[in-house]
């Protein structure tokens, strides 16, 4: 009595079993190419946009640089911190500046100014902005320097 051939014996000499670990490279290459594509499409989607800058100057409305502004969004849950910016040479700090704007929505806007630095008197901080689509909004804060607790020497003769 003849035998048989084994399963799959007749096939080409290089045919293996898989095994169940086996990695197809076309499926991961098909798969790689749509994550791309739906990230892809993710970063497409697009926002409202406005401008929101920040601009300090002292009592002389010279701008004043080096002055930290945040940007907190309210939302429902309460603040959260947006965004970051330093005034430059000419006093302004602009908010999303690098990605084209900030999303409408409603913001508060607080200022620290160096350590030698204070708000005018009456300048209040935290300001409530309301921004909407292509809106350009520029908020102005008065600083003028801090008076020190020393007392200034005088030099009598």
């Amino acid at each position: 009595m003849i035998e048989s051939p084994r399963w799959g014996a007749e096939r080409a000499p290089h045919f293996r079993r898989r095994s169940p670990l086996h990695i197809n490279s076309f499926r991961i290459q098909l798969r790689t190419l749509l994550l791309i594509f739906v990230m892809a499409l993710a970063c497409r989607r697009s926002y409202p946009l406005g401008k929101l800058s920040v601009r300090t100057v002292d009592a002389n409305n010279a701008p004043v640089s080096a002055v930290a502004a945040d940007l907190f969004k309210n939302t429902p849950s309460g603040l959260v911190y947006w965004r970051a910016s330093r005034t430059g040479l000419n006093g302004f700090a602009i908010f999303g500046e690098k990605n084209g704007g900030v999303i409408e929505g409603d913001y508060i806007i607080r200022v620290s100014p160096m350590p030698w630095l204070k708000l005018a008197p009456g300048e209040a901080n935290d300001r409530a902005v309301k921004l909407k689509e292509g809106d350009n909004i520029v908020v102005t804060f008065r600083v003028v320097p801090k008076k020190s607790g020393r007392p200034t020497p005088s030099y009598a003769p």
